[in-house]
């Protein structure tokens, strides 16, 4: 309306905008996650890669994954390495890369000399924040059609997933806080708590006994 001349001041722009309803993310079985990890190999390789890290080094998708230059990968392919003003964390960050990514990234990079180059551009220019959202529509459809995912699962279950994977391998809450990079405690509590890996019944449970 600024632009047609019909106001003056943009009235939208300082109005908060609605909070959305809390919903229940749904992780991935591990029939899901290998069959939608394979659709996405063959239809969507740049998909594929985003979410395989999402998954495999529990990192965010649209601000720290599709950002990723080579530099930020060690020469052995074993560690991802960001700096602070890289992560939402805001802290030096060292994530260790599974054997199986390691394979996918080396066959990946192999012929991408320049270290500033974006891993999925493989130039220095980088895809817009949409980027992942808009192939991730398209690939969902057509996963849902074929049955391999659930509605309400996201580019975000992939690391949902990992999270629920690590928790039920450890049951070490502090090991999971530092892998998601959460800020406390109560967040990966309340995070896993979302993914109804932890319930209030489950707490009631642990209480001391006198």
């Amino acid at each position: 309306m600024v632009r047609k001349g019909l106001a003056i001041n943009n009235l939208v722009r300082n109005t908060k905008a609605a909070k959305g309803k809390a919903s229940l993310h749904i992780p991935y079985s591990h029939e899901q996650l290998t069959n939608a990890l394979d659709f996405l190999k063959e239809n969507y390789p740049n998909q594929h890669l985003c979410c395989i890290l999402t998954y495999g080094c529990l990192l965010r998708p649209h601000h720290e994954i599709r950002l990723l230059k080579k530099r930020h990968i060690v020469k052995d392919f074993s560690q991802i390495q960001l700096s602070g003003s890289e992560n939402k964390s805001k802290r030096i960050r060292t994530v260790y890369i599974p054997i199986y990514l390691q394979i996918i990234l080396k066959e990946h990079l192999k012929n991408v000399s320049d270290s500033e180059a974006n891993i999925f551009t493989c130039r220095r220019d980088v895809y817009g924040v949409g980027y992942f959202n808009v192939m991730w529509g398209k690939a969902k459809k057509k996963m849902l059609d074929n049955g391999i995912i659930k509605a309400n699962q996201t580019i975000y279950s992939f690391r949902h997933t990992a999270a629920v994977n690590v928790y039920q391998k450890t049951k070490d809450l502090h090991i999971l806080q530092q892998l998601l990079q959460h800020s406390n405690m109560i967040v990966t509590l309340n995070y896993l708590r979302g993914l109804g890996e932890i319930s209030d019944d489950r707490l009631k449970d642990v209480l001391p006994e006198l």
